[in-house]
């Protein structure tokens, strides 16, 4: 498969977010292209984010740990960008059916960030048996506190609006923390552990594409994907 190269610099910590599209049609996608890539970090990296359990030790572990905020393994890959189109119209259908998974385990949220489609229903586990609490906060959804004591295994939630970026908190726990992102459309997807990424069966066209990273902000690039072909985005976070 041929590719096209684009290569982005990012300069982190100087731009605000930006929502995706609220109008979108699922189609049959025909001699679709894929756009994909990876995201790095450039520089010194800022000091990672650490806590120690105050609570429920035995559960959540004793000593400092780190948490998914920054997330940058050892060849500068990002974990945890949420990278997506913002001006797409129609294309794949997305899937309002299937349930999205939120787990608690060792008093933290995995994963860091998880898509929902407007629609679909959010599952939320608790694996550690103690007392956990669910608390968002958004503006178009509303947002919920829920409590899940030890013996609640599984909640449901479901985002009737949309799409936006919501944090999601545990006060039981003060340094849980994860996002819960509400997608209009399917060209949504989360870097892994070696910054990489793929948005499958995008029709032939020209999008923006943005790479949003709640520490390190949030940049837009033109792409253009070819028919039947893929276009390889390579990005790179860096501090002014």
């Amino acid at each position: 498969m041929k590719y096209v190269v684009l290569v982005v610099l990012l300069v982190c910590f100087t731009s605000g977010p930006v929502a995706g599209t609220d109008v979108y049609r699922g189609v049959a996608v025909r001699d679709g292209g894929a756009i994909e890539g990876r995201i790095g970090y450039a520089g010194p990296l800022p000091d990672p984010v650490t806590y120690k359990p105050t609570k429920d030790v035995e559960v959540c572990g004793p000593g400092a740990h780190t948490t998914d905020e920054i997330s940058v393994n050892s060849e500068g890959g990002v974990r945890y960008a949420l990278v997506y189109l913002t001006d797409i119209e129609e294309g794949a259908a997305l899937d309002r059916k299937s349930a999205a998974r939120l787990d608690q385990t060792g008093c933290q949220f995995v994963p860091h960030i998880v898509t929902v489609p407007r629609g679909g229903t959010l599952e939320i586990f608790n694996n550690d048996g103690i007392l956990h609490n669910v608390r968002t906060s958004s503006k178009k959804n509303a947002p919920f506190n829920k409590a899940q004591p030890k013996f609640m295994k599984k909640i449901k939630h479901r985002f009737t609006s949309g799409p936006e970026k919501i944090k999601v908190n545990c006060d039981a726990h003060s340094w849980m923390s994860a996002w819960i992102v509400v997608t209009e459309h399917p060209y949504y997807t989360v870097t892994d552990e070696h910054g990489a990424f793929v948005l499958p069966d995008v029709p032939a066209g020209t999008y923006n594409i943005a790479i949003w990273h709640e520490s390190f902000g949030i940049r837009n690039s033109e792409v253009t994907v070819p028919s039947g072909q893929s276009v390889r985005v390579d990005a790179t976070f860096a501090k002014e």
